[in-house]
């Protein structure tokens, strides 16, 4: 497929391609920061899933309408849409989505997602997408949004971090969110935007970081 010249550096590494210097490979700090909200979704009264929202800060948000508004009219129509979500997202599936979900000390990552959408207002981009929570049955479980190579800085809306929908009356939601400090993320500041490398445990040369969890009960 051909990338047309403004999406190019979209498309190398999806989130922080955005901010990609012409001169000089980057290193792992946050060179972008994204603030994310969940809302878990009730069906019948089982924990079906979860939407998730990204909203991204104004130097990505102006690379997305500059690449994907073809009709420069403030909105993503279904083509231009479909056009972010192939080369402005769906990379990050390489990164699990950025999305991880752990009981005890079991982590994993959606294999897939779903309900793609976009939008903008006043100049900033987000994202929105559906994330299915089937497969735990748990009443209780951690529930994260961050980067494991930190280049992207997650965090959580202050005023809102997480809602509730599809909840009867014998549902009653809870969550915290607190850094887990006994389970850390591992990370080189040394590596550029491509990688992917994910550390397991702790070696010379790479810092921590503590993700911040949802912990959801129900």
């Amino acid at each position: 497929m051909f990338i047309q010249p403004a999406r190019k550096h979209i498309v190398i590494c999806t989130i922080a391609a955005a901010l990609l210097l012409q001169t000089a490979p980057l290193q792992a700090h946050p060179h972008m920061f994204i603030t994310a909200q969940v809302e878990f979704v009730w069906q019948d009264d089982r924990l079906a899933g979860a939407y998730q929202t990204w909203v991204f800060d104004r130097f990505f948000s102006a690379d997305i309408i500059q690449g994907f508004d073809s009709d420069n009219n403030g909105h993503f129509n279904a083509a231009e849409t479909q056009a972010v979500y192939n080369e402005a997202f769906i990379n990050t599936k390489q990164y699990y989505y950025f999305t991880f979900i752990r009981q005890e000390k079991t982590r994993t990552s959606p294999q897939a997602v779903s309900d793609f959408s976009v939008r903008q207002n006043d100049g900033i981009v987000s994202y929105r997408f559906y994330v299915d929570l089937h497969p735990f049955r748990s009443r209780g479980l951690y529930f994260a949004v961050y980067d494991y190579t930190f280049f992207c800085d997650f965090r959580y809306n202050e005023q809102q971090p997480v809602t509730f929908s599809g909840c009867s009356g014998s549902i009653q939601p809870h969550y915290t969110i607190t850094e887990n400090q006994k389970n850390p993320v591992y990370y080189d500041p040394m590596d550029t935007e491509g990688m992917s490398t994910v550390y397991t445990s702790w070696k010379p040369g790479l810092q921590i970081y503590y993700p911040k969890e949802i912990y959801l009960t129900y």
